[in-house]
């Protein structure tokens, strides 16, 4: 790849994160505020509101970015050669590999509660269950960032 080309790379994979983290915070936050029995922006308490309508914008978003970063992914590993499980920076590469696809799977749980929960309109338990699931994915995005930042600076 040329240098502009594993630029842009890296640039797409870098925004990716920044969006998929940075709409997870956001939902968590929202979700948090609007809390269990709080009435959302019609005055109502009877559904999921303005709230499960955030959450599920940000699935199809979620979603797409992902895809985008799957790609990037393998790209910026194309770029640094082939990667392998030996050494420290390989076995952090493992790591991260694994971690990445837990989270994978454990995303496809939280996008079906948010179609099946926005379906049912379940007011206060949704709530509550959306803003654990999008504070578990805050968390695990961290650490996943984390994992990134010692594979970028060894």
């Amino acid at each position: 790849m040329s240098a502009a080309t594993t630029l842009l790379v890296r640039l797409v994979h870098l925004v990716g994160m920044a969006l998929v983290f940075g709409g997870a915070a956001f939902a968590w936050a929202t979700l948090r505020a609007a809390g269990p029995g709080r009435a959302d922006a019609g005055g109502s308490t009877a559904s999921l509101g303005e709230p499960a309508t955030l959450a599920v914008t940000y699935e199809w978003v979620f979603w797409a970015t992902m895809g985008a970063m799957v790609v990037t992914g393998v790209g910026n590993l194309g770029a640094l050669g082939p990667p392998g499980p030996s050494g420290r920076w390989g076995t952090i590469l493992t790591v991260k590999l694994l971690a990445v696809t837990a989270f994978v799977l454990g995303s496809f749980v939280r996008t079906l509660a948010v179609f099946r929960l926005r379906r049912v309109g379940s007011a206060g338990a949704g709530r509550s269950l959306l803003a654990k699931s999008y504070g578990a994915t805050t968390a695990v995005l961290l650490v996943l960032v984390a994992l990134a930042e010692v594979l970028a600076r060894g």
